[in-house]
């Protein structure tokens, strides 16, 4: 039901969302090897938000997604500098990030969710 959400609101097809994220128990995760995400950490750290962001706002109708969920996936996916978490973040085109320390949130602007489906695109069509 979730990825039917997020596949009506972005018009990217389910079976490809499929293959980029998934839940594990009620965590929502990206599938794909942290390398293929992009050519640098600070690439694979804003594929990561972008994701989490606009899957999380359409398929758990959330209007913010934590800064702090960004950041465990990247963890997780071994993408993480903690040096330049936040300079990452801050140059993530057509999301725009509020709050401050713990409590920042990242909400997805027009521009970003009309990318979204190339970015899929990039992800899935390079393999």
């Amino acid at each position: 039901e979730i990825l039917d959400k997020v596949s009506a609101q972005t018009g990217v097809d389910r079976t490809r969302l499929e293959e980029i994220v998934h839940l594990d128990g009620d965590v929502l995760k990206v599938s794909i090897p942290g390398i293929r995400l992009g050519r640098n950490n600070a690439d694979k750290t804003r594929t990561v938000a972008q994701f989490l962001t606009i899957v999380r706002g359409f398929g758990l109708d959330e209007t913010e997604t934590s800064v702090e969920l960004v950041r465990a996936e990247a963890t997780r996916l071994k993408c993480y500098d903690p040096a330049n978490f936040s300079a990452h973040l801050g140059k993530l085109n057509g999301f725009i990030i509020t709050g401050a320390g713990t409590s920042r949130r990242i909400r997805a602007k027009a521009v970003g969710i009309q990318a979204f489906p190339a970015l899929v695109d990039s992800l899935l069509d390079a393999e």
